[in-house]
């Protein structure tokens, strides 16, 4: 059985709620479904706290050792869903987290500039756009905890295929939450090729 770990983050300053972390528990209902397919769904919350988020993917990392992780974020000023082609070793110092912190420093570690995506992008682009909602390829993840999630997953982690989506406000979703856990459903299954030759994501659609 593989394991495909899928997160969200909590409330952060300007986002007293959060879809990604709605979409979490909307997730776990598929949890047999995806078993009886041969795949392990774990859904986490991550904190929007600078200081935390390595030690919490760490720690999901010899927890789960997870074969494919999809992050999802919340972008409050876009009007698409889009998928993430890169993490960026850049953190903001400007704005401040959930516990009201700033980052101490502008890079996230000492490795390299930016790590791109391991997502199957092109197979996924191509399932989403059945769904008939906007999607769009992004090479600016920003410089936030999104950005710093995606790095540290993308430099650390041993699994297969690592990425991040960013969701705009549920008003821009087509559907709305019925439709974000569609696409998340959609991105689950295309992360994992061999797992589409046995069920069509219809199979696992809410």
């Amino acid at each position: 059985m593989r394991t495909v770990l899928v997160t969200g983050f909590g409330a952060f300053p300007g986002a007293p709620r959060n879809p990604t972390q709605e979409l979490m528990a909307r997730l776990q209902r598929h949890k047999a479904r995806f078993a009886r397919l041969g795949v392990r769904l774990e859904t986490r919350v991550l904190p929007v706290v600078f200081s935390d988020i390595s030690q919490h993917l760490a720690q999901l990392e010899r927890e789960l050792c997870p074969d494919a992780i999809l992050h999802f974020g919340l972008a409050t000023r876009r009007r698409w869903i889009s998928l993430e082609t890169r993490g960026v070793n850049r953190v903001t110092t400007f704005f401040g987290d959930a516990s009201g912190r700033l980052s101490k420093q502008t890079r996230i570690d000492g490795g390299p500039v930016f790590s791109r995506s391991t997502l199957p992008l092109p197979q996924i682009v191509a399932r989403l756009g059945t769904l008939h909602q906007n999607i769009r390829l992004s090479r600016d993840a920003g410089r936030y905890l999104c950005n710093k999630t995606f790095y540290l997953s993308l430099t650390q982690s041993k699994a297969k295929a690592i990425g991040f989506i960013h969701v705009p406000p549920l008003k821009h979703v087509k559907g709305g939450a019925i439709g974000l856990e569609a696409c998340a459903l959609t991105m689950i299954l295309a992360s994992l090729p061999s797992t589409l030759s046995k069920v069509d994501e219809r199979g696992v659609a809410p």
